[in-house]
């Protein structure tokens, strides 16, 4: 048995993009030469952490043909670099600036991939707003993009949702600087074993989950972060951008939830008359739209099905009998 081998996956690591340091799983496939690449794109809170056991079950599908990346949305997570230093972040981003730099994040991926003998299929798979992320990169990197996998998106009128019109208040100006002091006041004054029983109140989060939650992400930039982006869907994700998905909607393969406070089915109707030519699916298990906390096994199976018939369509014997030759380690973490 090899070192490599008693590694424990995801691997974690961090490296910077545009000059910003990006908090990242990797799953490599085992042969070292992958038939296709997976960015995996959070919702917001954004911490890629909640997608590990999801991740890790559709990897389990393709373990001999599939590398999977996971990046956290920037400055929603605390984390650390690979000298162990803690990460800071200088200034809240705004929407835009996530995009711009998940944009990045790509273009970096593409390249160390592209230059491999035989170029990897390259997919997206978002989650919420992270499908309209998926969006953006597709806009204006659509030739370099094959697939993509839209899980409950949240990519139009995200403001007049049922849950939009709910939690609006709260990512309003004032309300987000006071919520994020409010919070470290109250990590501050409490135990710590008072603020994971609070978190554990949630009724989608586990124990690992509420754990992470309290050390990852209840901290007031984080707060800040999470909140600003919020305000920011509601304000700028406005119509669905129907030219896209008429001219690249083949790239598409979305699934919508039934019962879903964020992307409602009138969503899932509009998207199914505009993108004739993509597959837009309705859910039929009543999987909530935060599946990740309570459903990641189920929608891998889901998505892993998904995923083969693409990838059969375009080259079924590679995809099954992977080459186990000539292994390659095209994505590695950039110096800090």
């Amino acid at each position: 048995m090899s070192f490599v081998s008693r590694i424990a996956l995801p691997q974690r690591t961090c490296w910077a993009v545009a000059g910003e340091m990006r908090e990242t799983l990797f799953w490599p496939c085992k042969s070292g030469k992958a038939q296709a690449v997976m960015l995996l794109v959070p919702g917001n809170p954004g911490l890629i952490d909640f997608y590990i056991d999801f991740c890790s079950a559709l990897h389990n599908q393709f373990s001999d043909s599939l590398d999977i990346i996971g990046v956290s949305h920037l400055g929603h997570t605390r984390f650390s670099d690979n000298r162990g230093l803690s990460v800071k972040h200088s200034s809240i981003p705004s929407l835009s600036d996530q995009v711009a730099n998940m944009v990045a994040v790509f273009d970096q991926i593409d390249s160390d991939y592209t230059s491999a003998a035989q170029r990897p299929k390259m997919l997206l798979c978002g989650h919420s707003v992270g499908c309209y992320f998926s969006e953006k990169i597709v806009e204006c990197r659509g030739d370099r993009v094959d697939r993509v996998f839209s899980l409950f998106p949240a990519v139009e009128n995200i403001a007049s949702t049922p849950r939009g019109r709910q939690l609006w208040p709260m990512f309003r100006p004032g309300v987000r600087q006071l919520a994020a002091g409010l919070v470290d006041m109250l990590v501050r004054m409490l135990p710590s074993a008072a603020i994971l029983g609070l978190a554990g109140l949630s009724r989608s989060l586990n124990e690992d989950n509420a754990r992470m939650v309290v050390e990852k992400m209840l901290h007031g930039p984080c707060i800040s972060s999470i909140l600003k982006m919020a305000a920011d869907e509601m304000d700028e994700i406005g119509d669905l951008n129907e030219e896209l998905y008429r001219r690249l909607g083949h790239k598409f393969v979305m699934y919508y939830g039934c019962n879903d406070g964020w992307v409602p089915p009138i969503h899932h109707k509009r998207m199914a008359s505009v993108n004739t030519n993509g597959k837009v699916h309705m859910c039929q298990n009543g999987f909530p739209h935060s599946f990740v906390t309570t459903h990641s096994a189920e929608m891998a199976l889901i998505v892993a099905d998904m995923l083969r018939e693409e990838l059969d369509s375009w080259n079924p014997v590679a995809i099954e009998t992977p080459s186990a030759t000539a292994a390659r380690r095209p994505f590695t973490a950039r110096a800090d």
